[in-house]
């Protein structure tokens, strides 16, 4: 046991070195809303619908609910980046979508996550509300440091397994990674995949991420022998699987099941409001695109033929997990409370995508 390393221990003294070392870096970079909403895309893919407005709207009536009943402090218009191109909100705000707890919720964590339980599952600290409305929300575990393939087998057999009743749907949330390996459940297993009737990236690296292209060998030669107390090495291609070399073409010649519905919720933030842990991989990634978490370029975050919910102004863990809390960094309370706003709005979004209302021409 004495040869082998504790995961979090590892990652703040490796992250700290990482972060002094970026710190004599003289960066300056600018991130302007005065630019479109932008993402990649290839020739022939599905087109993806802006979905921005609806999505603000619902955001912002639940913080201004939660603000009066909690005295939140959460500001949707900080949230959410309002990018040159998304029109304003016209007040009043609409009417919430009702709620659907007759939808199932599975949540798959991404990259490491069996390797860092102690922070938690994506959601796990703001799921209270979906549960009290009766909603029932589980997680599947995969490995933490295998690749999309071999994740894929695991949510399969975890979707197979599940007793649902009649008129349950299934909606799959996919955090970071998590969304890549569902993507490759649906194509992988098509039978399967006919259960899920949604699926939501929340800062999924859905282009995969220049980042693992220029650490994937890095990661080969030495991280992926190294024997953690918390998880096993797996099949070792979880860098592999994030390449935009090889998750881009990936897309190009693999078309996702048409039955179901797809969202994505990207996210970026300036690099002051990056976690310092994240601050060195920003920095490398923002040679390529300053637009970025800390891990994912914000052009990188969409599914083709998705929905575009937003671009969440939050960190790619402060998006969907409570590593702040967890490693004693500030800003805690009001982190929380935007991600319970967020899984809150998303839940209630695709209950509404799933149950359109009534046409007057129908009633």
């Amino acid at each position: 046991m004495s040869g082998r390393l504790r995961p979090a221990r590892w990652l703040v003294l490796l992250a700290a070195v990482a972060s002094a070392a970026s710190g004599c870096m003289s960066r300056l970079l600018s991130i302007s809303e005065e630019e479109p909403a932008q993402y990649l895309t290839y020739p022939g893919a599905p087109v993806v619908h802006d979905g921005r407005v609806c999505f603000r709207q619902i955001v912002c009536t639940l913080a201004q609910e939660r603000a009066a009943d909690r005295a939140s402090d959460v500001n949707c218009e900080k949230l959410l980046w309002r990018l040159d191109d998304e029109p304003p909100l016209q007040p009043p705000l609409a009417a919430l979508p009702p709620h659907d707890p007759r939808m199932r919720i599975l949540i798959v964590p991404g990259a490491f996550a069996e390797c860092f339980m102690e922070f938690g599952m994506p959601f796990e600290d703001a799921d209270a509300e979906l549960k009290r409305r009766g909603y029932r929300i589980d997680f599947i575990p995969v490995s933490g440091r295998s690749g999309a393939d071999h994740n894929a087998g695991q949510i399969a057999a975890a979707v197979e397994r599940l007793p649902i009743e009649p008129d349950e749907r299934i909606l799959l949330i996919g955090h970071s990674k998590g969304a890549v390996d569902i993507l490759h459940f649906l194509v992988n297993y098509p039978l399967t995949a006919r259960r899920i009737s949604a699926v939501v990236s929340v800062s999924g690296p859905i282009m995969g991420s220049p980042l693992a292209d220029s650490m994937a060998g890095f990661y080969a030669r030495f991280f992926s022998r190294m024997p953690f107390t918390t998880c096993a090495p797996g099949d070792r291609t979880v860098i592999e699987s994030l390449k935009r070399s090889y998750q881009a073409t990936w897309l190009t010649s693999h078309h996702l099941p048409e039955h179901i519905s797809y969202f994505s919720l990207a996210t970026f933030a300036r690099r002051d409001d990056i976690h310092p842990l994240m601050r060195f991989t920003y920095d490398l990634l923002a040679d390529y695109e300053p637009r970025n978490d800390g891990y994912v370029a914000f052009s990188d975050q969409v599914i083709p033929g998705a929905t575009l919910l937003g671009y969440v102004n939050l960190d790619h863990w402060d998006v969907a997990l409570p590593v702040r809390e967890r490693l004693n960094f500030g800003g805690i309370n009001s982190r929380r409370e935007a991600r319970a706003i967020l899984f809150e709005a998303v839940v209630r979004t695709v209950a509404d995508a799933l149950n359109p209302a009534p046409t007057a021409a129908a009633l």
